[in-house]
C-alpha cells in the first residue's frame, strides 16, 4: 500500500490528487492519504450549495467551500479535522459498503483503540465516541477503482460547523437530537493527555501502519502539474461547486432512512424534458447517469418504473429503491 500525506492544506488540491490517482495509480495498487485541510466546508457531490451552508457566514469566517465527487451530507473540517482516504482497485461484483467498512473504517476504529479511543462505527456511514459522531464516510467509484474517505473530529471548531452548516430539520429529528453541536464531539476532548492535532496524527499514523503496512510515496513535479490541471479545471472552478438545478415545473422531496432525495423536473407535453437528483444520499457513481437516462421518457408511473428496473439503482441512492424513488417523484 502507498502511502501519502500531502503537505498542501487546499482541499480542492486534496480532491484533484485523489481523482489523479484514481486515473493512473488506483487501478492496481491500494493507496492512503493522510491529509488535513484550512477552515472549509465540503459539499457532497449532489447537494445545493445555499440549502446547506450559511455562505454570507462561511466567508466572513474565511471558510473555503468545495464540492466533492462522492455522495452524502456536507461536513465542515479545519486544520484540528484530519481526513483519511482509501483508494483501492474495484472490480464488478465487489461490495463497495464492505470495502469501505473492513479497509477504511475498521482499520480507523482498530487504530483509535491502539490509543485507547473506544470508538465504534454506526448506522450508514458514521463512527461515534461515546454515542456522538466523530466521523463520517462517503465514496465514488471510478474506473477499475474505489475511493473511500471520512474525516476525524479530532480538534475541529464545532462553533463555527454548527453556525456555518443549515442542517436540514427533518434529519435531526429523525435522529433525535436537539442540534448539530449535540451530535458530533472531538476526540481531543475524551483523551486525558491532550495531544496536539499534529501529535495525534503522528500516533494514528504510527498505530496504522502497524496494521496496514505503507509504503511512502510522494508525486513527482510533473505529477503536481497534472494535479493542479484538474484542480483548476474542476474542483476550484465555481460552476462546479455552485452548480445550480435546471429549470424546472416540478419539484419534490421525501427523507428516506438512507438519506435526502430531492428531485427538479421539467415536464413538457408530459415528458421528462430535464432532471435534476440532489440530496445528502451516499451515491458512489454520478447520479448524472441516472437524470440522462429519465429524460425522454413519459412522466407516469409505470413508464418510469419499467426504465428504471434496467438499471442498478444502488450505486446511485445507496440503498433507495425504484419503488421508494417513484413514490417521491409522484408526491
Amino acid at each position: 500500500m502507498f502511502f501519502i500525506q500531502p503537505k498542501t492544506t487546499d482541499a480542492a488540491l486534496h480532491f484533484a490528487s485523489e481523482e489523479y490517482c484514481m486515473t493512473l495509480l488506483g487501478q492496481n495498487q491500494d493507496i492512503f492519504m493522510l491529509w488535513q485541510t484550512d477552515c472549509c466546508a465540503m459539499l457532497g457531490s449532489n447537494q445545493i450549495a445555499q440549502d446547506e451552508i450559511d455562505l454570507s457566514l462561511a466567508e466572513q469566517h474565511n471558510v473555503q467551500i468545495t464540492r466533492r465527487s462522492s455522495g452524502g451530507g456536507t461536513i465542515y473540517t479545519d486544520p484540528g479535522t484530519l481526513l483519511c482516504t482509501l483508494i483501492t482497485p474495484f472490480s464488478p461484483g465487489d461490495d463497495a459498503k464492505e470495502i469501505g467498512r473492513t479497509r477504511l473504517a475498521e482499520p480507523l476504529i482498530l487504530a483509535l483503540q491502539k490509543m485507547g479511543i473506544q470508538a465504534e462505527i454506526q448506522g450508514r456511514n458514521d463512527m461515534l465516541l461515546d454515542g456522538k459522531k466523530i466521523s463520517g464516510l462517503a465514496q465514488r467509484l471510478g474506473k477499475n477503482c474505489l475511493c473511500s474517505h471520512c474525516s476525524l473530529l479530532f480538534d475541529t471548531d464545532l462553533s463555527v460547523l454548527e453556525k456555518i452548516l443549515t442542517v436540514d430539520e427533518a434529519k435531526i429529528k429523525s435522529k433525535g437530537i436537539a442540534s448539530i453541536r449535540s451530535r458530533v464531539t472531538n476526540i481531543r476532548e475524551h483523551l486525558v493527555e491532550k495531544y496536539t492535532t499534529q501529535e495525534f496524527k503522528a500516533l494514528l499514523k504510527q498505530a496504522l501502519t502497524e496494521i496496514m503496512p505503507m509504503e511512502t510515496y510522494a508525486f513527482s513535479p510533473e505529477e503536481l502539474v497534472q494535479i493542479e490541471k484538474i484542480r483548476e479545471e474542476k474542483y476550484a472552478n465555481p460552476l462546479w461547486t455552485y452548480r445550480t438545478n435546471a429549470s424546472f415545473t416540478h419539484h419534490s422531496e421525501k427523507r428516506l432512512p438512507l438519506g435526502k432525495v430531492e428531485v427538479y423536473l421539467e415536464i413538457n407535453e408530459g415528458s421528462i424534458a430535464s432532471c435534476s437528483i440532489r440530496g445528502d444520499f451516499l451515491s458512489i457513481k454520478p447520479i448524472e447517469e441516472l437524470e440522462v437516462l429519465l429524460q425522454g421518457k413519459a412522466f407516469d408511473k409505470e413508464t418510469l418504473l419499467a426504465c428504471l428496473n434496467t438499471v442498478d439503482l444502488f450505486p446511485y441512492f445507496g440503498g433507495i429503491t425504484a419503488e421508494e424513488f417513484l413514490t417521491i417523484l409522484f408526491s
